[in-house]
């Protein structure tokens, strides 16, 4: 060695601290990269802007410094043994080394000789192999790897030189770019399209990412799926801890649904929502795409997620909030369908006292079917929609779903419902009927009334825009009504009284 050994320990000391100061640098936070101080709705799904895709191009000034040597022409190759105390590095030789932007610390101290060997007159004038082959010449220094389950697979076949410059680079770090991003797009080409992740438009691959290795599939930093989203997204691991229901996708891995980087769909999904949710659900997709009638927030808008909360939620299954509330929130005022269907607000009917059974319970979907039915009002089940209909068991199967058929195909009865003159079964009278039978809403308000039993105050005639008034009044053991035009008649369940029912 020409380097005498106390003098080659003096370099080591000296490329030591170079190597020191580099790595405490590069350690050093980039105020314009997102922490974990910024807000979570801060890092999030981003759409770009016109210039976004010129990220590859960009060049932090912060880091750049003045040339040490002018540009001068280079020097031809040396083609004799070189004197003891020449330089590697001069205006002449390897001028780059001293004006990169960033300089190698062992370069920067002028010990080459750490990591090669001299010439010798058995390797030739100017012949300075490395001293270890391989990562080895790195990781004699820098331990980066085989510590973890994963290794970046750009170390392993192609090596360290794959990313960084052992000499200098124009960028911190070493790496081989002008831009942390452009460098990793050589072996990841991730077109940028209409939304993408905040990291990711930022060029900031490293906030999720570990360049060399990581106890975590894809290098990720901070855990494995759902874990490693909630280092940023901390607000939704509240939310699914104090949560009734969670999505199990959410539980299992949030790039099931979602694409971490870039996506044509917004809140980066793989597909349009819709799709997303029929790749598992494809009964639903068959009721919603092929149903007579269609609820309009199945497919319009956010689709699904008008109604569901798609991560987590208090109201099964996975609703934004308690069923008769949802419904409000579009079912306020009057809609109109896409083929010219009025739709009447049902605000005022569920703010009356008197309300139908699953309403008192916050609950519409037991008689209808938010996603679509071949029924009118995507009602679950038939359900006689005019005034007047002949008596057919399978025409009031949506009420029978709930209430017992006995209650209008028995002639007599003392207990099935109060509706009754002494053990005369009313509703048997009114509705089993071959001809011009009473359906359930030509006396009862389907959603909710002011009078007990949800009996409406008016009922729109048949085939007119007149509102029959029913005059209903209930007595204790009784009651009484004189509907349209009609005398008034009663009726009474003690059996020692004389009535007038019809």
């Amino acid at each position: 060695m020409r380097t005498p050994t106390s003098q080659y320990v003096g370099r080591l000391a000296v490329a030591g601290l170079f190597t020191f100061a580099a790595l405490t640098l590069s350690a050093c936070k980039d105020e314009s990269s997102p922490t974990s101080d910024t807000p979570a709705d801060q890092r999030q799904t981003v759409e770009p802007t016109a210039d976004a895709p010129a990220r590859y191009d960009r060049k932090d000034e912060r880091f750049t410094r003045a040339p040490v040597h002018p540009a001068v022409a280079a020097a031809p190759k040396p083609d004799a043994i070189l004197p003891p105390d020449a330089s590697c590095v001069s205006a002449q030789c390897h001028a780059t080394f001293a004006s990169s932007s960033f300089v190698h610390a062992p370069v920067a101290a002028q010990t080459c000789f750490l990591c090669h060997e001299q010439e010798t007159p058995e390797t030739g004038p100017h012949v300075y192999p490395l001293m270890r082959s391989g990562n080895d010449t790195c990781t004699f220094c820098h331990a980066v790897t085989g510590t973890r389950r994963h290794t970046h697979e750009a170390i392993l076949t192609v090596g360290c030189v794959a990313c960084h410059d052992p000499h200098a680079a124009p960028t911190k770090n070493l790496i081989r770019e002008t831009s942390l991003d452009r460098l990793c797009a050589r072996c990841h080409d991730l077109p940028l399209q209409s939304f993408a992740h905040e990291p990711f438009v930022q060029g900031n691959c490293t906030i999720c990412h570990e360049p060399h290795e990581s106890d975590s599939r894809a290098l990720l930093r901070g855990g494995d799926g759902p874990e490693f989203c909630f280092t940023c997204h901390d607000n939704l691991k509240q939310r699914l801890d104090q949560s009734d229901q969670v999505h199990t996708p959410v539980r299992d891995d949030c790039a099931g649904c979602h694409d971490p980087h870039t996506s044509s769909s917004r809140a980066l999904l793989h597909q349009p929502v819709t799709q997303t949710c029929y790749s598992c659900h494809p009964l639903l997709q068959d009721t919603v795409e092929h149903s007579r009638e269609t609820h309009m927030a199945a497919t319009q808008d956010r689709a699904c997620a008008n109604c569901h909360d798609p991560h987590a939620s208090n109201v099964q299954p996975l609703l934004a909030q308690r069923e008769d509330k949802l419904c409000l929130t579009c079912h306020d005022r009057n809609q109109t369908t896409p083929d010219g269907r009025a739709i009447p607000q049902i605000a005022t009917a569920l703010a009356r006292p008197f309300l139908h059974g699953p309403i008192r319970l916050g609950e519409c979907a037991p008689c209808h079917n938010p996603h679509g039915s071949d029924n009118p009002s995507i009602l679950r089940t038939a359900f006689p929609d005019t005034f007047y209909a002949s008596f057919e068991f399978d025409n009031y199967a949506l009420c029978f779903t709930c209430h017992d058929s006995a209650l209008v195909t028995s002639e007599k009865t003392a207990s099935l419902t109060g509706f009754r003159d002494h053990d005369r079964n009313l509703h048997y009278v009114h509705v089993h009927r071959d001809e011009r039978g009473r359906t359930c809403k030509t006396c009862h308000n389907i959603h909710g009334s002011d009078l007990p039993n949800h009996i409406a105050d008016s009922v729109p005639f048949e085939g007119s825009a007149w509102a029959m008034p029913i005059q209903y009044a209930k007595r204790a053991d009784g009651g009484s009504c004189t509907p349209g035009c009609h005398e008034n008649k009663t009726y009474t369940r003690n059996a020692n009284e004389v009535n007038h029912a019809p």
